[in-house]
This record gives structure tokens, C-alpha cells and sequence, in this order.
């Protein structure tokens, strides 16, 4: 156990011994979100202990939703569906000492959604189960407990409430201290076991995984789990509290088989549409922003390929799954590629692929009425915490490994490919060192089960876009001109003749693949002429206009227009944070 003196008091945090140098923190049995859904993990709060699920992600404070969240809210079948914390019903909470309450009109998910949120900041023991060991303890947590918060559609629309709070994994530094007479150190995980000498650095390393393909949520302290991160590793230093890097390109390509796009393989996505993007876009990696939150004008350009339509309700692209290339894409080895620039690595840059499959996410009640399948990409919210205003959220780290080592010293966090749904079962437990070990394993075969390959006779109903210099030519569909034109001619001349008549009513009757092609090619013509005409605008859509898209304006210009507005200051009756 490990002692240290906090307002005149001795603060104890119990660790037990543990069969190794690292701390799992088991995922929770169920899954949240209104937008995923996404896995979670499962802890306890105060004395006697109350029980909830919290979406793993964040810095400093942890966000809790406390009893007060659901009192006057008629969605109680989803509010606060992960767990409530009531802090009259603990003996070990601390209300008192820090006594800040600020109404913060952000989000709980780093400003990438609207809502009016009303907390205060609290202290209260924490206790991470551990099965066949006594549970790690942590007194005088950092806290931030929501009493009060409605989370806004994109239009403005009527609120809706949250169904659970976040788990913070560190910070740059080993408190979270708060200016006072004396200052208030509050307890951050990982870095309290790392104090105790439990685990050996102050860090942790996550895959989110996937509910919908059966990719269990990874998360350990002091380490991470090597079999969850394949082939190269990028490492790089932290910008003050947040994980930045440098978005050099988005792609699409295919694994295995045919292509359901009408292009082999494309590139040049980023900036398609949009000349007033760079060489790069500096994107930040966070676990509570759910979506990709990239240019609108990048979004629109991978929708362009893709059986989407725009809501602007939601300002999401919602999949249309009657069209007859949606099944068929979703399952097949296709995905989009993210390079990141990576300057510890010998080739400088890192792709990180991202299957399709993980992007048909679900939007469910209270955001919308009826279960629907959306894909999920969005540009940044005006306002937003981030750095950079762009992101990469839970959507892309069902594909991506994820590791912080919040050194004060050497500070580092590292990005790699995760696996698919067939991974090691058995952790592979590595603790942090000057090099990166990774698993050997192919992310192919980690997928290779999973997914459907496409013949060539399937993916002909979408193979009619032209080439240009970043895409490989497609085979064509159906028919060729003179096949079809001799077709005709000689069905015209049978008319005349007995037996061609038979031969025609024949090939009406047990023809059918062969009207499909003809089919199929007038509407793959058809459809060439119509993006023929689109690509002369630069971004080649297929996506069904349900809404209008938004303008896109640049990052320096969004965030020029914001009034700026002074943060409120905090109580003079007691300290405030730093």
C-alpha cells in the first residue's frame, strides 16, 4: 500500500499482489452507446460500492452521471442505462473540499457533439474488479459528476439523455491538482498504481474492438497486450494533454477478390474537392469523439463511392441497405486507409486499414426511432476540445491499437494496426520499452473468416467510373457495344423466320442471366454519363442526396468566426483547477 499526506490527512491506496506487472481492466458484459454500439468497461464507486459501466477514453477527470441525471427525463429506459452514482448513498465521497460547480456547455465526448451540462467536481474512492484477486483500490479519484445534461442533435433538435460517463486514462501528470490553500492532489489511474509500484510505467494500452464482429475490448495498465497490435508501431511525443498526428492520405482498397468500388484501389481522397488542403491534416486520436471526424469535403468524397445518403439532421451518411451494392460491400475484404505520417519509422509514414465492416454502425433510440445503419463519418463540431478540431475516434480504434506511456520525462504514445475478429485469445503481456513488440500475426488471416470476397460477376453493377491516375482499372459489366448491337440485329432478322422466332422465345425464357447483363450495363451507362458530368465538379458522388450538404469552410476559418468567449471563472469560495 502506498501513503501520502493530502489537506493534513493520510490518504491510503490499497494495491494487492498481483500476478504480474500489468493491471487488465476487464470489459464490461454489456454494450452502450445510441451510436455504436461500443463496449465498455465495468468498475465500482464508493463505500458500499455502486456499479458502473464507463466508456474507456478520456484525460484527467473521469465523468460520472450521477442520480440527478434521470430525475425529470422520459427516455428511462436508455438515461443512464450503464449506471448511476448516487453520492448521498456513499460514506467515501468528498463533496466538500474542492467545491467547484460550473455549468459547461460543451459535450461528454470532447466537444464533438452539442449539450448543456451541468457538474461539479468530487473525490470518491474507486475499485477495479480483478477475478481471483482482491480488486485494485484508489481513494480520492478524480471525479467529475454530472448532475444535469441534454445532449442536442446536430440541428438543434430536442435533446436526448447519455447512457453512461467515461473512464479517464491518465494525464501528463501524476495528480490532478487543483490550486488551493493547501493545493488538492485527486488520484488518476494508471498513475496511482504506478506510484504504488505496482506496475512498472505510467501508461496504458487499449483496442476498442468491436461489438458487432466479436472483438473483445482490450485494455491494460502499465503495459499492453501484444497480440492486439500487428506489424510496425509508430511512436511519437504527446502535445501537452492530447495525441496528435499528421493525416497524409485516406484510401480505399480491397484485400481479397473483386472489387465492389469501380477502381481496384484509390488514393488522393483527402484533398479530393478540396484545394485548400495541405500536404497533411493534423488529426488527434481520442477515445470519447465516436465518429470520423474529418473535412466535410474528405467525408463527402468517401461517401461519393459509397450507397449513402446525407442527413443533416444527424449530419451523418446513412447506409441504404436496399440498395443491391450495400450487402455486398459490407461484407466484403474492403476498407479505407489511413497514412499517417511517422518519422520513427524507417519508411516515415504508417497505414492503418479500417474494413468497411466496422464502419456500419447503428443508430439507435433515443437519437432515432428506428434502428438504422449509418456510416460513420462527420466534420468536426465548432468549439471542440481538440487541437487540431479534426479526430479519430471509437470508429477508427475498432481498427487501431492504441498506447500512451505518460513519461514526465519520455513521454510517448504510440498507434498500430489492430487485428480482426480472429485474434489471439490468450493476452500477451508486454510492458513498455525503448521498442515496440508486435505481434508477427497477418491482419488477412485475422479477417480472412469474416468477410465475403467478391466474384467478378458480382461486382460488375458497380464497375462503370472511369479511371484516372490514382485509381486501377476495373474489369467492365455485361455486355460490349458490339455484342449488344449484334444481338439485336439478329433477333430483328429471326422475326421472319419460323424457327428464330422459336430460338428468341427460348432465349426469353432461359436467358434471363443474359437480360441481367444487358440490364445492368444500360444502368452502368447510365450512370457513367451521369458521373462523368459530377466529375467535372471534382468529387465523382453516388451518394443519394436525401439533404444538402454543409459548405465546406476551412478549419482557420471555423474557428476565426467562433465570439470569443472568456471561460467563467470559478467560485472564490474554493480552489480551482490548473
Amino acid at each position: 500500500m502506498l501513503f501520502y499526506p493530502v489537506l493534513g490527512q493520510t490518504v491510503i491506496i490499497h494495491l494487492y499482489a498481483f500476478s504480474s506487472a500489468l493491471v487488465q481492466i476487464l470489459p464490461s458484459s454489456r454494450s452502450y452507446g445510441p451510436d455504436g454500439p461500443w463496449q465498455t468497461v465495468n468498475v465500482s464507486l464508493g463505500n458500499p460500492p455502486q456499479f458502473v459501466q464507463l466508456l474507456p477514453g478520456g484525460i484527467w477527470a473521469s465523468t460520472i452521471l450521477s442520480d440527478g441525471v434521470c430525475k425529470d427525463n422520459t427516455e428511462a429506459q436508455t438515461c443512464g442505462s450503464g449506471g448511476l452514482y448516487d453520492p448521498a448513498d456513499s460514506d467515501t465521497v468528498d463533496e466538500t473540499t474542492l467545491r467547484i460547480k460550473l455549468p459547461d456547455p460543451g459535450s461528454l465526448d470532447g466537444g464533438q457533439s452539442q449539450a448543456n451540462v451541468s457538474w461539479r467536481q468530487i473525490m470518491e474512492t474507486l475499485q477495479i474488479p480483478r477475478p481471483k484477486y482482491q480488486p485494485v483500490v484508489i481513494r480520492n479519484f478524480s471525479i467529475k459528476l454530472v448532475d444535469k445534461v441534454s445532449m442536442n442533435l446536430p440541428d438543434g433538435s430536442a435533446g436526448y439523455p447519455p447512457q453512461l460517463g467515461n473512464l479517464a486514462l491518465g494525464a501528463p501528470d501524476l495528480k490532478h491538482v487543483f490550486d488551493g490553500t493547501p493545493p488538492v492532489n485527486a488520484s488518476l489511474i494508471p498513475a496511482a498504481i504506478y506510484q504504488s509500484g505496482d506496475i512498472s510505467t505510467n501508461s496504458f494500452g487499449l483496442h476498442i474492438g468491436s461489438v458487432a464482429m466479436g472483438i473483445p475490448l482490450s485494455l491494460w495498465l502499465g503495459g499492453y497486450d501484444s497480440s492486439r497490435v500487428l506489424g510496425s508501431v509508430s511512436s511519437q511525443p504527446y502535445s501537452g494533454d492530447q495525441l496528435l498526428i499528421d493525416l497524409l492520405e485516406v484510401g480505399i482498397g480491397v484485400d481479397d477478390g473483386d472489387s465492389p468500388f469501380p477502381f481496384a484501389q484509390k488514393q488522393g481522397i483527402l484533398r479530393q474537392g478540396n484545394a485548400s488542403i495541405g500536404d497533411s491534416v493534423q488529426v488527434s486520436l481520442d477515445p470519447l469523439a465516436p465518429y470520423l471526424h474529418l473535412p466535410q469535403s474528405t467525408c463527402a468524397a468517401i461517401a461519393s463511392y459509397l450507397p449513402v445518403s446525407y442527413q443533416s439532421k444527424y449530419k451523418l451518411y446513412f447506409w441504404n441497405t436496399k440498395d443491391p451494392r450495400y450487402e455486398p460491400l459490407v461484407r466484403s475484404p474492403s476498407f479505407l486507409s489511413f497514412t499517417f505520417r511517422a518519422p520513427s519509422l524507417p519508411q516515415a509514414e504508417l497505414v492503418i486499414k479500417v474494413p468497411f465492416q466496422l464502419l456500419n454502425l447503428t443508430l439507435q433510440a433515443p437519437m432515432i426511432d428506428t434502428p438504422t445503419q449509418y456510416f460513420p463519418c462527420r466534420s468536426p463540431q465548432a468549439g471542440g476540445t481538440h487541437l487540431s478540431g479534426y479526430a479519430l475516434g471509437r470508429a477508427f480504434l475498432q481498427a487501431a491499437f492504441l498506447a500512451v506511456n505518460w513519461d514526465p520525462n519520455d513521454g510517448q504514445w504510440s498507434l498500430g494496426q489492430a487485428p480482426g475478429p480472429d485474434t489471439a485469445t490468450a493476452p500477451q503481456q508486454e510492458q513498455f520499452g525503448n521498442t515496440f513488440k508486435s505481434s508477427t500475426a497477418s491482419w488477412s488471416d485475422s479477417w480472412k473468416g469474416h468477410w465475403t470476397p467478391i466474384k467478378e460477376t458480382v461486382s460488375t453493377m458497380n464497375s462503370t467510373s472511369p479511371t484516372g491516375p490514382n485509381n486501377a482499372a476495373a474489369p467492365k459489366a455485361g455486355l460490349s457495344t458490339g455484342a449488344k448491337a449484334g444481338i439485336g440485329v439478329g433477333c430483328a432478322a429471326a422475326v421472319a423466320l419460323v424457327a428464330g422466332i422459336g430460338l428468341c422465345s427460348y432465349r426469353s425464357h432461359s436467358g434471363t442471366r443474359m437480360a441481367s447483363q444487358i440490364s445492368l450495363q444500360q444502368a452502368a451507362d447510365a450512370k457513367r454519363v451521369e458521373e462523368e458530368k459530377l466529375n467535372r465538379a471534382d468529387i465523382p458522388s453516388m451518394v443519394e442526396a436525401a439533404d444538402p450538404e454543409p459548405v465546406e469552410m476551412s478549419h482557420r476559418e471555423m474557428f476565426q468566426e467562433l465570439p470569443a468567449t472568456p471561460p467563467s471563472p470559478p467560485p472564490k469560495t474554493g480552489p480551482k483547477p490548473r
